[in-house]
């Protein structure tokens, strides 16, 4: 027997939402972070992925991953912060109110883009 039940909400009739989307976001590069302190750390430790010359010479003429990576990287150590500050707010029980927090959202997606922007130049 078929039950008469609403069909749940597809995503695309439904603009996506701040709140939800910046503590995901927020995870992502925190884990690349940590991801990439490890393997640099222990990078060394391996032999024959250690930058030894004949290594060093590999990187540099296939440097454009290399400068994806370090884009990657600091676009991810601006950004990461700024949320873990948003973020320490709300575990500490300020702007709850679903109206207060998309202001602090907003600013810190300004502030992370002008870190970013003011270090690369």
């Amino acid at each position: 027997s078929k039950t008469n039940r609403p069909l749940p909400p597809h995503p695309t009739i439904h603009k996506p939402q701040l709140t939800p989307t910046l503590p995901i976001s927020h995870r992502i590069p925190g884990a690349s972070l940590a991801t990439m302190l490890l393997v640099s750390l222990s990078l060394p430790k391996v032999g024959h992925l250690s930058l030894t010359f004949e290594n060093h010479v590999v990187v540099s003429h296939n440097s454009h991953w290399l400068v994806l990576l370090v884009n990657f990287a600091f676009l991810a150590s601006c950004y990461h912060p700024s949320n873990g500050v948003r973020h320490s707010w709300w575990d500490s029980g300020f702007i709850l109110d679903l109206s207060q927090a998309y202001t602090p959202g907003i600013l810190m997606l300004f502030r992370a883009a002008r870190s970013a922007s003011s270090n690369l130049l």
